[in-house]
C-alpha cells in the first residue's frame, strides 16, 4: 500500500489575490426563494399591486424587492429591504425579522408585515415602507393570514375574527356574531379550528373556507360561505359553496374580486415525489362564485403557491414552486406572462459565458448561454432542466428535468436535441469524463442513490461495478471486486486496479479535476492525527492535498484551522478545483439548516492557502434551511482558470492572478 498525505505543511498565505471583475444579475428571483412558511402556509416574500394594476412588486425571502411592469413583465427596479428599525437583525448573517409583502400600494408606500424575535419573544409589526425615502409609518397591526384567526381592511377599519368557537364582523362600534349553517362548525368534531377568512378592500362582503371532515385538522373537504353587509346595514344569510371531493389542508388566502373569491388553499398531500402527510407543495388556486361553485380551479399539479389579484379584478399573481412570480387572468385562470426567471444551474465557460438552466413560467424551461450584454436560447420546453453538464470542447451539452427529475436529453452545441432517455432514479448531479465519452449522473436526492452512467456516443448504459462513486473520470473510486468494502483507484473501463485507499484512514478522495489527473484528498489519515499539535483538538484542523489520480502519490499537505471552532459542526469542504488551485468553503449543518461562513482560495500544489479578499471569504455569509430560504452559491473554475460563484440570479466572475 501506499503512503498518503505524508508531507505535512503549514497554511503560509501568498501573495496571489482574486478580484472580482463582472457582476451579472439575471431579471428574477433566486430559485426556491419564496419558499414556505413553517405552516405549508403562505409564500414568504409575497406580492403587491399598485393602485392603477399596471405594476407589481415582489419580494422574496432574502429581501430582494423588485418592481415589475405588468405590460409586458420588463423589471423596472429592484433593491434589497432592511429589516424595521424597530426590529433589527441581531446578526448580520442572520435574518432576525421575516418581511412579508400584500395589498395594494399608496402614497405612504407598501404594506409590510415584520415577524422576529426580540429576546426569546415574539414580535410582529405591520407597516408602510416609502422605498423612495425609507419612511416607515406603523398601520394597524391585522396582516393577512393562512392560518391566523383574524383579519380586516387595509385601514383597519372592519374586521372579522373567530372566538370561542364563533365568528365575529365588526363595522365600526357594530359587531356582528355569524351563525354558521346547520352541520358546519368552527371547531368540528372538538377539534382544533381548521378555517380561513377574507374581506373584501372595502369590507362589506366576509369569506369564510371550512373544511369539514373526520380529520379535518389535517385535511377535509372545502366548503365557501360569504356573507354580505348590504346598504341597509343588514348582514343577509350566508350564501354556500362546495369545493369538490379534493381534501385541502388547513391554510388558504381568500382574496375577492368584484363579488367573486379568488383562494389559493393548501391541499393534503395523499402521497407525491415529497412523501406524505402535510400539505402538499403546490396549491389548489380558484375562482368562486358565491352560493354556486368554482368557475375554474387549478390543480396542486400545477405547483402554483397564492393568488393576489390586481385592484381592476382582471389579473392576480402566482408564484411558481416557489420561484417564478407569474401573472394570470382572473376570469379563467390563463398564463399571461411571469416576471422575471430563477436560474437552476450554470456552467462556467471559457471567455466569461456562463451556460444557464432557467426556469421561466407556465412551466417552461430553457437552456440559454451567457454572453456579457445578452442572453442567447439554445433550449426551451416545457420541463425545467435542473442540472447540467458540458464536454471539455463544448460540442454537448446534458441536462437533467422532468417533474421526477429522471429526464436526461444530450445536445449539441446549438442546443438541438440528440438523444433523450431515462435515469433509474432522480439525478442530483450530472458529468462528462474528461474525455467526454462517459456521461454520469448521481441519483438519490443527496446524491445517495448511487451513479449510473451511459455512452455519449450512442446513448447505451455504461457498465459500472457497484459503489461507483460519482462522477466517473479517467480514473474511478469503486469497492474492490465490485462489492462493498475496501474502496480502490481503478481504471475507468476495466478491472485493473491502480492503488488502494487506505482502510482505517477518514480520508476522503474526491472532486477529480477537469482533466482528471489529480484528486483531492480531504480529512485526517492515521499518519497525520498524531501530528495535531497537542493544543488543538481532534476536528478543529481540516487537512487537504492533491493526489495523483493513477498512482496515489500524495503532495504536500495543507492544514486549514476551522475559523468558527465554536460550531460543532464547522468544517472546510470542497467548493471547486481546477486541478491546482482550490476553493474551500467553511460550513456547518445539523441535517436542517446550516451557515455558510465563507470562502479560502488554496494552491494545492504548493500546499498553502492564498491572500482571499474579504469580499471573497466573508461576503457570501449566510444562514441557509430550516425556514431561510436563501440560495446556496455554487462555485466552479472555467476552462480557462476565471472563477464562477453563482449566488441565486447573479454571477460573480473572480479572476485569479497568476
Amino acid at each position: 500500500m501506499r503512503t498518503f498525505l505524508t508531507a505535512l505543511l503549514l497554511a503560509l498565505p501568498s501573495a496571489t489575490a482574486a478580484t472580482l471583475n463582472a457582476v451579472t444579475p439575471i431579471p428574477g428571483h433566486a430559485a426556491d426563494s419564496f419558499g414556505l412558511s413553517e405552516e405549508m402556509g403562505p409564500l414568504s416574500g409575497g406580492v403587491a399591486w399598485s393602485a392603477d394594476s399596471t405594476a407589481v412588486w415582489t419580494l422574496d425571502t432574502i429581501r430582494e424587492l423588485k418592481r415589475w411592469r405588468v405590460s409586458d413583465g420588463a423589471l423596472l427596479r429592484g433593491q434589497r429591504l432592511a429589516p424595521p428599525a424597530a426590529l433589527p437583525d441581531t446578526r448580520p448573517d442572520f435574518p432576525n425579522a421575516e418581511l412579508t409583502l400584500s395589498g395594494v400600494a399608496t402614497a405612504s408606500g407598501l404594506s409590510i408585515t415584520a415577524r422576529g424575535y426580540r429576546g426569546s419573544e415574539p414580535v410582529q409589526l405591520s407597516y408602510r415602507l416609502n422605498t423612495g425615502t425609507g419612511q416607515e409609518t406603523r398601520q394597524p397591526d391585522c396582516p393577512p393570514s393562512m392560518t391566523g384567526s383574524r383579519v380586516c381592511t387595509p385601514d383597519g377599519s372592519v374586521r372579522a375574527w373567530a372566538a370561542g368557537g364563533e365568528l365575529q364582523w365588526q363595522r365600526g362600534e357594530r359587531v356582528e356574531r355569524l351563525r354558521l349553517p346547520a352541520g358546519l362548525s368552527l371547531k368540528p368534531e372538538g377539534g382544533p379550528p381548521s378555517f380561513s377568512l377574507g374581506l373584501s378592500p372595502d369590507g362589506r362582503r366576509l369569506a369564510l373556507l371550512l373544511l369539514s371532515g373526520k380529520d379535518s385538522y389535517s385535511g377535509g373537504k372545502g366548503t365557501l360561505l360569504t356573507w354580505t353587509w348590504n346598504a341597509d346595514g343588514a348582514v343577509q344569510a350566508p350564501q354556500q359553496a362546495l369545493l369538490g371531493d379534493v381534501l385541502l389542508h388547513p391554510g388558504a388566502q381568500l382574496g375577492w374580486v368584484g363579488e367573486r373569491v379568488l383562494l389559493a388553499s393548501n391541499v393534503y398531500n395523499t402521497g407525491d415525489k415529497y412523501g406524505s402527510g402535510g400539505a402538499r407543495v403546490g396549491q389548489l388556486l380558484a375562482l368562486v362564485t358565491p352560493g354556486k361553485g368554482p368557475v375554474w380551479t387549478l390543480s396542486a399539479d400545477a405547483n402554483l403557491r397564492g393568488a393576489s389579484p390586481s385592484p381592476d379584478g382582471r389579473l392576480f399573481v402566482t408564484v411558481r414552486e416557489g420561484s417564478v412570480p407569474e401573472v394570470r387572468r382572473v376570469a379563467d385562470g390563463s398564463f399571461v406572462r411571469s416576471l422575471g426567471a430563477a436560474v437552476r444551474d450554470a456552467v462556467p465557460l471559457s471567455g466569461g459565458r456562463t451556460l444557464l438552466a432557467v426556469q421561466d413560467g407556465a412551466g417552461f424551461g430553457r437552456i440559454v448561454r451567457h454572453e456579457p450584454g445578452r442572453l442567447i436560447t439554445l433550449y426551451r420546453g416545457p420541463k425545467v432542466p435542473e442540472h447540467l453538464a458540458v464536454n471539455a470542447d463544448g460540442s454537448r451539452i446534458a441536462a437533467v428535468s422532468g417533474d421526477d427529475g429522471r429526464t436526461l436529453r444530450l445536445l449539441d452545441a446549438s442546443g438541438r436535441v440528440l438523444r433523450e432517455w431515462r435515469a433509474r432514479e432522480r439525478v442530483s448531479d450530472l458529468a462528462f469524463s474528461p474525455d467526454g465519452l462517459v456521461l454520469s449522473a448521481a441519483l438519490g436526492w443527496w446524491s445517495d442513490g448511487g451513479v449510473q452512467a451511459w455512452r455519449v456516443a450512442d446513448g447505451t448504459p455504461y457498465p459500472l461495478p457497484q459503489g461507483t462513486q460519482f462522477p466517473v473520470s479517467q480514473v474511478v473510486i469503486r469497492p474492490q471486486n465490485g462489492q462493498k468494502g475496501p474502496l480502490v483507484a481503478g481504471e475507468r473501463g476495466t478491472n485493473t486496479v491502480l492503488w488502494n485507499l487506505p482502510e482505517k484512514a477518514s480520508v476522503r478522495y474526491a472532486v477529480p479535476s477537469p482533466d482528471g489527473a489529480w484528486l483531492v484528498g480531504t480529512g485526517l489519515t492515521p499518519a497525520s492525527t498524531e501530528q495535531i499539535p497537542p493544543n488543538q483538538e481532534r476536528g478543529t484542523v481540516n487537512r487537504f492535498a492533491r493526489v495523483d489520480a493513477r498512482t496515489g502519490k500524495s503532495g504536500p499537505v495543507l492544514n486549514v484551522p476551522v475559523a468558527h471552532p465554536e460550531d460543532v459542526y464547522a468544517g472546510w469542504g470542497i467548493a471547486a478545483f481546477d486541478g491546482q488551485r482550490v476553493l474551500l468553503s467553511e460550513s456547518s449543518g445539523d441535517g436542517c439548516g446550516g451557515f455558510l461562513y465563507g470562502y479560502r482560495l488554496a494552491d494545492l500544489a504548493a500546499g498553502h492557502t492564498l491572500n482571499t479578499p474579504a469580499q471573497l471569504s466573508g461576503g457570501y455569509a449566510r444562514l441557509m434551511g430550516c425556514g431561510h430560504f436563501a440560495p446556496r452559491p455554487e462555485a466552479d473554475f472555467a476552462p480557462d482558470g476565471r472563477l464562477l460563484i453563482r449566488d441565486g440570479n447573479r454571477l460573480d466572475w473572480w479572476t485569479l492572478a497568476k
